[in-house]
């Protein structure tokens, strides 16, 4: 059986899930969306390939939301790739403290997101196969 690619996305903007959502499906990947605790709880048992996170949230924040998964044994390695609209400024201070493995600023190139998800999926497949064969 072929092991579909797992993507969480965790965002509050339904236009935007929406698209993330019909775009990757399109591409083959299985998804998923929530936003807060109830995300974290959904990584858990999703086990998701792939975060895609969006920084500014309501209630808890992309920052607040990856060093709680950075620092969860069952989720740390999971890549999270951040989304934000944030002006460069406010990024650059915040990407410093995210536990993000890559970041896109939006609007974002459709295939810029694709390459870093494939890149992280196969990275991931393959660490799992490697410990498997251990």
């Amino acid at each position: 059986m072929v092991h579909k690619t797992r993507i969480l996305i965790v965002e509050d903007d339904a236009a935007m899930i929406s698209m993330l959502k019909n775009m990757l499906e399109d591409e083959g990947f299985e998804t998923r969306s929530s936003v807060g605790e109830a995300a974290l709880k959904l990584a858990e048992t999703y086990q998701p390939d792939v975060i895609l996170l969006d920084v500014m949230m309501p209630v808890m924040d992309g920052l607040e939301w990856s060093n709680r998964v950075k620092s969860n044994p069952r989720l740390k390695k999971i890549p999270i790739i951040a989304l934000s609209a944030a002006n460069f400024a406010t990024l650059k201070r915040t990407f410093k403290d995210l536990q993000a493995d890559s970041f896109l600023s939006k609007p974002f190139e459709i295939d810029s997101l694709l390459n870093l998800i494939y890149s992280f999926s196969h990275h991931s497949q393959t660490s799992d196969m490697n410990v498997t064969n251990l």
